[in-house]
């Protein structure tokens, strides 16, 4: 089994590879620095959504910029710093009747490894590669009540105070395609394991609002809001067991400096 994926491997980057032209070429060596620019499609995995829900996908957007260096004919290092921006409204679920809901644009800063399945001297040049590395993420949540901004951090909502800097990491998959010598376009797939489960505000249980300020008592379950009977203290409000994340969808521009 291993040796047949190894070979089907082989057989769509050697395809890739015969159809272009001699002149463009991927050149990377041990040593070599390369900048790049992404655009992402972004996808919320938490307690506001399902995984599954492919009629509501509800995606956002996510840009950054990095450098990376070849450290050796298999292996770089690279350094990303950017935002993404993530949304979710609990209607679209099973759990519609809480009526929750959240939006963030956050920062990101990671530092990775891409690991290439071959060596760039193999003389190909569309070698799928992995990603894998880690970094931080700052938690800044928010949601709209009757048309207004409201930041989810300014409210206990669940008696408990998260931290606002918290560490990531992830993985997944790319693809470069070699437009020159010297650039390149990339295609990567990559899921970031947020470690907080408040990356929307919501994680465990509804907490007792009844002496707390109107708002306040709104922010924590907006049912208040359209007259339905708020959830009991102790009440299941998310999922604990499972800490938030996000999907990317990127694609890359390169420029290798030569």
């Amino acid at each position: 089994m291993k040796q047949l994926g190894i070979l089907l491997m082989w057989l769509m980057t050697a395809t890739l590879t015969d159809a272009q032209p001699t002149a463009f070429r991927r050149q990377e060596k041990p040593g070599d620095w390369l900048i790049g620019v992404t655009a992402s499609a972004s996808r919320y995995a938490g307690d506001l959504s399902e995984r599954y829900n492919i009629k509501h996908l509800q995606l956002g957007w996510s840009a950054q910029a990095h450098a990376r260096w070849r450290l050796h004919e298999s292996l770089c290092i690279r350094a990303e710093t950017g935002i993404y921006y993530l949304h979710a409204r609990q209607q679209y679920t099973q759990n519609a009747a809480n009526m929750l809901a959240f939006y963030t644009t956050n920062l990101s800063l990671n530092l990775d490894l891409e690991i290439d399945a071959l060596p760039v001297d193999f003389n190909m040049q569309n070698i799928l590669y992995g990603v894998l590395g880690g970094g931080i993420t700052n938690l800044d949540p928010q949601t709209t009540l009757n048309g207004k901004v409201i930041k989810l951090t300014d409210f206990n909502t669940e008696g408990t105070k998260y931290a606002r800097w918290v560490g990531q990491f992830r993985y997944g998959l790319g693809i470069p395609f070699a437009l020159s010598r010297w650039t390149q376009i990339r295609v990567e797939g990559t899921y970031t394991h947020v470690l907080s489960d408040y990356l929307d505000d919501v994680s465990t249980v509804y907490t007792d609002k009844a002496a707390a300020p109107l708002l306040e008592a709104q922010v924590a379950d907006p049912r208040r809001l359209v007259g339905l009977e708020p959830n009991v203290a102790g009440a299941q409000r998310g999922n604990p067991g499972k800490r938030d994340g996000y999907f990317l969808i990127t694609f890359q521009a390169v420029y290798k400096f030569h």
